[in-house]
């Protein structure tokens, strides 16, 4: 896997915030809320909005445009299904990405990015969500299975051109350990491929969880000493 930085913190409107990258890819997210919402004043649940930008300048096509479009929808499904909405009656929980770089991973690394955001707002939800990116490369000869984890935007040029290669980014209750977020393309999915690369996905996203639970910790210890601090100032 690619180097990670995560950084969690708020911004000027009192939002709470993480940045997340993974090698070259970079997120920062943006959580506001919950706030009471009149427009949901009949609400029993609270209700998600997702916001996704890029800073990327090429042009997209309308393909391009229905696709975001359906891979941000499957984003808001699996979020809502997480947070514990019911905590939440008649107010709204605003979520900006912004996509600053993408070089591969993007849609893995922004559903992580989310999920920590939300611990940074104290949303309450069932899990933390772990996701990770898996492209599946079969070698021409032997027609052996590899699985290759969050490529940067280079590597995965170079396996499509060497290689036939299925992409899927995969997310995962880590303390459930059960999947809550699956989108692929290729050509070569059938149940036994699946579930190989299913099974390969939730060992790596177990293994990424562990090193984000680290740094949780860590920015947890950080903030216990910090109000230790200004405790002792005030005696």
């Amino acid at each position: 896997m690619e180097n990670k930085v995560i950084k969690l913190g708020e911004d000027e409107n009192f939002g709470s915030s993480c940045f997340y990258s993974l090698g070259n890819t970079k997120i920062l997210t943006t959580v506001y809320g919950p706030n009471p919402d009149s427009k949901y004043a009949t609400y029993s649940k609270g209700k998600v909005f997702l916001d996704v930008k890029s800073l990327n300048i090429n042009t997209i096509g309308a393909s391009d445009r229905q696709r975001d479009d359906d891979i941000k929808s499957l984003l808001i499904e699996c979020i809502s299904n997480i947070i514990l909405l019911e905590k939440y009656p008649q107010c709204s929980i605003k979520i900006k990405c912004l996509i600053i770089q993408d070089d591969g991973g993007c849609l893995s690394a922004t559903l992580t990015c989310i999920s920590l955001a939300l611990i940074k707002a104290q949303i309450q939800m069932k899990d933390i969500i772990i996701s990770i990116n898996i492209n599946s490369i079969i070698c021409p000869v032997t027609k052996k299975m590899y699985h290759l984890v969050d490529l940067d935007g280079m590597e995965e040029k170079y396996y499509q051109s060497k290689y036939e290669m299925n992409s899927i980014t995969l997310g995962i209750c880590l303390n459930l350990k059960t999947v809550c977020f699956y989108h692929g393309t290729g050509s070569f999915f059938n149940s036994k491929t699946l579930a190989e690369i299913t099974s390969y996905g939730e060992c790596a996203c177990k293994s990424l969880g562990s090193e984000i639970k680290k740094v949780l910790k860590q920015y947890t210890k950080k903030r216990i000493d910090s109000i230790y601090q200004k405790v002792n100032v005030l005696e």
